[in-house]
């Protein structure tokens, strides 16, 4: 492993995310200053997701080929520029364009981030991408404390804040990336792509990343569907703040940092999809449950059990989504970071439309029902 490297990807990682966690804790206060249901504020996520993940897999073949280090902070720069822009809009549609720009950040950044974390983390991949999604873990736990610290205080005007940040840290990694020995020159990223592409030589099984894909689109939506309704649920459900909200997704993120480290541990020694069957088939009974508790106290104890289910297995398949496609790694990180989430994402206005008919709890108990299907797909997985 080149720590390094893993260390220097792993910030960007977290530089990028901070946007797209800051979104969901946004929605409350798009929410009540914009008059928006919850069927538009589901589509606000699903514009976010849809050019964050479907061109993923475009840049992630483009990546595959050659060496593209400067899509990290450009991605991390158009990323915040977005999120500072839905604070200054007041159209609809203006506001689903600048989180559309975001969403482009967002997949400039993840396919050559991925694969790149893929490369150096030599034989110990669990253990490596799971590091690289901590960096994005954290990054989705410190958007919504930004949001709830500058919305608190300015408002929606205080989302200028994620702008200040995508520039300042894109401007220092890209000074690093250049620096750093191995990715800034062409000769140099040549010769350690040459060195670190024999470490992943192997070939592509598309059969069984297939199935693989029906595991991760229901984690997806399992994942953007808790991220958005959250927050909601706190502040309509509960009677609570909206910073409490936004405090909801911390302590659920934050137990999920952990979660993910221990399941990247636990699949360099017991397999990848071993991991995902584990965690799937916890993920039904956790989101069920959820959707039944009685009141605030018992829904903030339910949260590292969220935390758990949905992030234990994250890096896993991504993981086994590169092993799976081995000669296209980049394109292989496109689709389970990216369409796999455009997808999840699609379904976010349909929750919307349930909640609007049935209640916030409705929402949790459809979740629940995806959770099953993906733990019934994750028996059809072969075991490494």
């Amino acid at each position: 492993m080149e720590k390094k490297k893993l260390l220097l990807v792993t910030l960007g990682h977290m530089s990028c995310d901070v946007n797209g966690g800051a979104l969901p804790a946004a929605l409350p206060y798009l929410r009540a200053a914009h008059s928006l249901d919850y069927q538009a504020t589901g589509g606000i996520m699903l514009a976010y997701s849809c050019l964050a993940s479907l061109i993923q897999p475009i840049f992630g073949f483009w990546s595959d080929r050659h060496n593209k280090p400067w899509f990290i902070p450009v991605g991390i720069l158009l990323a915040g520029t977005g999120i500072c822009l839905l604070g200054f809009l007041g159209n609809y549609w203006l506001m689903c364009a600048a989180v559309a720009v975001s969403g482009v950040g967002s997949a400039f950044f993840h396919p050559e981030g991925a694969r790149f974390a893929n490369k150096v983390s030599g034989e110990t991949k669990g253990t490596g991408l799971s590091l690289f999604s901590i960096g994005g873990n954290a990054g989705f736990i410190i958007g919504p404390l930004i949001v709830s610290v500058f919305c608190g205080a300015f408002g929606l005007h205080g989302l200028a804040i994620f702008l200040l940040i995508g520039a300042t840290l894109a401007s220092i990694l890209f000074y690093q990336i250049f620096r750093l020995p191995g990715t800034g020159s062409s000769l140099d990223a040549g010769k350690a792509s040459k060195k670190i592409d024999s470490q992943i030589a192997g070939e592509n099984d598309w059969r069984e990343f297939y199935k693989l894909l029906v595991v991760i689109v229901c984690r997806a939506m399992v994942f953007v569907g808790s991220n958005t309704f959250i927050p909601l649920y706190w502040v309509n459900e509960f009677g609570q703040s909206r910073s409490s909200g936004a405090l909801a997704l911390v302590i659920f993120g934050g137990f999920g940092i952990a979660f993910n480290l221990i399941g990247g541990f636990l699949a360099d020694k017991l397999g990848f999809v071993k991991i995902i069957r584990i965690a799937f088939w916890l993920m039904f009974p956790a989101i069920l449950i959820f959707g039944f508790v009685p009141g605030i106290y018992w829904a903030y104890a339910m949260l590292p059990f969220m935390g758990l289910v949905l992030y234990l297995s994250f890096s896993s398949q991504v993981a086994l989504g590169q092993k799976l496609l081995a000669k296209n790694v980049g394109f292989a990180s496109g689709i389970t970071l990216g369409v796999a989430s455009t997808l999840g994402g699609i379904a976010q206005p349909c929750l919307g439309w349930i909640a609007d008919g049935s209640g916030l709890r409705s929402v949790f108990y459809c979740l629940a029902s995806v959770a099953l299907i993906g733990a019934v797909a994750s028996l059809f997985l072969k075991k490494e």
